[in-house]
C-alpha cells in the first residue's frame, strides 16, 4: 500500500511540475532522463558574427552526434541552437545593414523553429529524418553566415 502511495504521489508531482524542460514533446510524453538537462544554457555571444559561428559550432556537433549514434543528446545543442537563432534579429540591427534585416529575420525564425522537429525526430530514434533536419539547419546558418560577412 505505502510503494502505491508513493507512486501515485511521484505521477501527480510530475503532472504538477512537469519534466523541466522547456519544450513540449505532445501527447506521447517523453522520458526526462533521455536529454540530461534541458539545454538552452549557452551564452548567447555579443556580435551577430559570433552568434551565428557558434550556432555552426553547434550545428556540427549534432552532425557528430548522429554520426556516433546518440540522437538522445541532439536535443541540449539544439535548444542552444534555438536560444542563440532568436536572438539573432536584435544583434544584427547592431551591425548589419538594413536592407539584409528582413532575411535576417525570416532566417533565424526558421532556423530556431527547426529544434521543435530535430528534437522530436531524435527522440523518435529516426536517423534519417533527424539528419534532413540537421542539413535544413546547416543550410540556414552558412545563409545567416553569408550576412555577417558581409554578403548580400
Amino acid at each position: 500500500m505505502k510503494t502505491q502511495c508513493a507512486m501515485a504521489f511521484a505521477a501527480a508531482l510530475g503532472l504538477l511540475t512537469g519534466c523541466g524542460d522547456s519544450h513540449d514533446h505532445g501527447a506521447g510524453g517523453h522520458d526526462s532522463q533521455k536529454h540530461g538537462g534541458e539545454g538552452g544554457a549557452v551564452t548567447v555571444p555579443a556580435d551577430y558574427a559570433g552568434a551565428v559561428a557558434k550556432c555552426e559550432e553547434l550545428s556540427n556537433q549534432i552532425g557528430s552526434l548522429i554520426t556516433a549514434g546518440k540522437l538522445g543528446d541532439v536535443h541540449t545543442a539544439a535548444a542552444d541552437i534555438k536560444k542563440i537563432a532568436e536572438k539573432l534579429p536584435e544583434l544584427a540591427q547592431k551591425g548589419l545593414p538594413a536592407d539584409v534585416l528582413k532575411d535576417v529575420n525570416i532566417k533565424s525564425k526558421d532556423l530556431a523553429g527547426t529544434f521543435s522537429e530535430i528534437d522530436e525526430a531524435a527522440d523518435a530514434g529516426k536517423k534519417e529524418e533527424t539528419i534532413r533536419v540537421q542539413e535544413r539547419m546547416k543550410a540556414l546558418i552558412a545563409d545567416l553566415q553569408k550576412h555577417a560577412k558581409g554578403g548580400h
